[in-house]
């Protein structure tokens, strides 16, 4: 059976090409060396508790990019989310509280604040009429791709400028910069040391091209009910519904090039598949150095991609408990304070900070009771971690559960059983380093500096939160949007 492409790997990148090309009437073939589909954005089962293997909320959710891919492929308006409506930031003993209603924040250096949101929010919009209201939302739609363009000379001035330098300029308060830390963290999976300002200001437009007025800012927040393997299945199932054919278990030995251009694939039981268009969603630095080999490749080109550097990397703690501990959806932890000596030490040095590390969790459970047993709860937390670590890794490990402790009551008498995941899981997903992202997004690898999705062999490309000139964003989105961006490139120029 002839191929008009095939995408390596199942990632949320290669699901969103493969969806673009499958809804221009291209035949597909998508091969995935694992069991299951979706790479990051897959999970399993434990005793009726289901796991996911990466990320816990995802940016955009049905207003952003998994919908449009659904979309391309005739699945519109399945996929589901729940929208976190209970977080809280924890820096030290200065506590933030954000729901739909309010925000609060209340510390040693401040009498407790609450803000109304909800109130606020109804209180402008009834101040002003429908008419004008659509009106103003109109033109707000049209005028988001102007802006983006005029800001974009203005943005690449700070391509060189990291958000620990910018902030550095304004903000002495240690809690205010360590706020800015976990944040921009959680989104980027870099280090303030090594995120642009400008990818910061990117990933803003993104959120205006999302955000319609009169919406909750926590709606492009959310957690896909059934878990997040229910996004690459529900766009792979569209794939087939279109006439492509998807395929786990099926690891990619090679990209074969013939001539200086890709023409096809092998896979490790020896079976060569044909295509004029390889898409890979495997890596940039692996496709070039292991599935295509370096010396199909310009010296220049090929040294460039070797010394990309990837994201930092994560540990996982999956907490499976016998109750209910938590009504949170999610919270930040900063026990310690001056977050960026911490990175430092775990990026430069690849040691393990003393004392409790920086934590972020979720509560899938609380969002999608299917998560979870009835009457039980899942907890997930992450926090930084190094692949070349000088440590063992269950040094973090037993720092973590004991800020755990501290910080989620019961935590401790309810435990049923909790799973440890380190980098070497990350790793084993085909990724050098077990970076949490991808290519780290970084001062030197952002905007006009980040590698094309077409690359220099003819008919190869990549796809992913590795590449795509000018792309930016949060983890999944941006690699979905690389994914829809590759695939369009693909059709208008084949």
């Amino acid at each position: 059976m002839g191929y008009d492409a095939i995408v390596i790997g199942s990632g949320l990148g290669g699901c969103a090409a493969g969806a673009t090309l499958a809804g221009a009437g291209k035949k597909v073939l998508v091969l995935e060396r694992m069991d299951v589909l979706g790479g990051r954005c897959s999970n399993k089962e434990r005793d009726g508790f289901r796991m996911d293997i990466g990320c816990h909320f995802l940016f955009g959710c049905e207003h952003g990019a998994f919908e449009e891919a659904c979309r391309r492929v005739g699945k519109g308006g399945i996929l589901k989310f729940d929208h976190p409506d209970n977080l809280c930031i924890r820096i030290q003993d200065t506590v933030i509280n954000v729901n739909p209603q309010e925000a609060s924040i209340d510390g040693d250096f401040i009498d407790k604040i609450t803000i109304n949101l909800a109130a606020g929010m109804s209180e402008m919009q009834s101040m002003m009429p429908p008419e004008l209201m659509n009106m103003g939302i109109g033109m707000m739609t049209q005028m988001m791709p102007m802006v983006t363009a005029m800001a974009a000379p203005i943005i690449e001035q700070f391509d060189d400028v990291t958000i620990q330098d910018f902030f550095d300029q304004y903000i002495e308060f240690q809690k205010a910069r360590d706020l800015v830390e976990i944040i921009q963290f959680a989104g980027f999976g870099t280090p303030s040391f090594l995120t642009p300002v400008s990818e910061f200001m990117r990933t803003m437009l993104g959120f205006l091209e999302y955000y319609k007025p009169g919406m909750n800012p926590l709606e492009l927040m959310g957690y896909p009910i059934g878990g997040l393997g229910m996004i690459p299945n529900t766009i792979c199932s569209g794939i087939r519904d279109k006439g492509g054919e998807v395929r786990v278990g099926a690891n990619v030995r090679k990209v074969i090039i013939e001539g200086g251009r890709a023409v096809g694939v092998e896979l490790d039981d020896g079976e060569v598949i044909n295509a004029p268009i390889i898409v890979s969603n495997a890596g940039i630095k692996e496709t070039v150095a292991d599935l295509v080999g370096e010396e199909h490749f310009d010296p220049g080109y090929a040294g460039r991609i070797r010394d990309l550097i990837v994201g930092i990397s994560c540990f996982t703690i999956r907490a499976a408990l016998d109750t209910k501990v938590t009504d949170l959806d999610g919270f930040f932890c900063i026990p310690q304070g001056n977050l960026d000596t911490y990175y430092h030490k775990l990026w430069d040095e690849k040691v393990i900070p003393d004392g409790p590390p920086a934590v972020m969790w979720s509560v899938p459970s609380n969002m999608d009771p299917s998560a979870a047993p009835e009457g039980k709860q899942l907890i997930n937390f992450v926090g930084a971690l190094v692949a070349d670590c000088k440590q063992p890794y269950n040094k973090i490990e037993e720092d973590a559960l004991s800020t755990i402790e501290q910080v989620v009551p019961g935590f401790k008498e309810h435990l049923m059983w909790y799973e440890f995941l380190t980098p070497e899981t990350y790793i084993a997903l085909g990724e050098q380093g077990g970076p949490a992202i991808g290519i780290g997004q970084c001062v030197g690898q952002v905007g006009k500096n980040r590698p094309s999705s077409k690359s220099p062999v003819e008919g190869l490309y990549y796809v992913g939160a590795e590449c795509g000139v000018d792309m930016s964003g949060i983890g999944t989105d941006m690699a979905t949007r690389c994914g829809l961006k590759c695939g369009d490139y693909i059709v208008q120029n084949s």
